[in-house]
């Protein structure tokens, strides 16, 4: 075997190692207990919580654009998560607006590996909603942040965990899957 050989193979060796000690390390992590007061977020598992919710495909010429309106009560992240399952989005754009019964947002602590959830327990606007469609893990994972406003003109935002629409809340997701630009779809 010669010497170019034995290399090549010793730093495949050395890669393998490598990822697996990271794969391990970030399994820790997932792992490990948060501080009270904290949550990890991931993947919204809910399902059927958005029984109102309605949703068509809008035509495009590189994407796919849907239009996803929620109505009153219907939870709006387990909504997006199985809008995206079952329209087969894997990536995409989310932004929206409308009016909130209630929210759950979120402020990142990486320091804590969690996020340290933000109740709004009354009626505001929802004046501003990005994020993204992606998997985790194989699992669609609908990341997004959003910034409500209030009566009073004030406001609070951060990372959106859960959200009651109040009356409504429209949507627009522009996917950039691969089934996008395939024909006919």
């Amino acid at each position: 075997m010669t010497s170019t050989i034995r290399r090549s193979i010793q730093f495949s060796l050395l890669c393998a190692i490598a990822l697996a000690l990271a794969a391990t390390a970030s399994l820790r992590a997932q792992q490990q207990l948060l501080p009270g007061g904290y949550v990890r977020p991931g993947p919204v598992t809910a399902r059927g919580l958005a029984p109102k919710m309605r949703g068509r495909e809008l035509p495009a010429a590189a994407s796919r654009t849907f239009e996803v309106t929620f109505g009153q009560g219907d939870e709006v992240m387990s909504g997006l998560t199985e809008f995206a399952e079952k329209n087969h989005i894997a990536s995409g754009d989310i932004n929206g607006i409308g009016g909130l019964a209630t929210a759950t947002l979120g402020w990142g602590d990486p320091e804590k590996g969690g996020v340290k959830p933000i109740p709004v327990d009354r009626k505001c606007e929802l004046a501003s909603f990005l994020g993204s469609i992606s998997t985790q893990n194989g699992k669609i994972y609908v990341h997004a942040h959003a910034v409500v406003s209030f009566s009073d003109g004030s406001t609070q935002g951060g990372h959106l965990i859960d959200a009651h629409a109040n009356p409504f809340v429209e949507i627009f997701i522009v996917t950039a899957d691969s089934r996008a630009a395939a024909p006919g779809q």
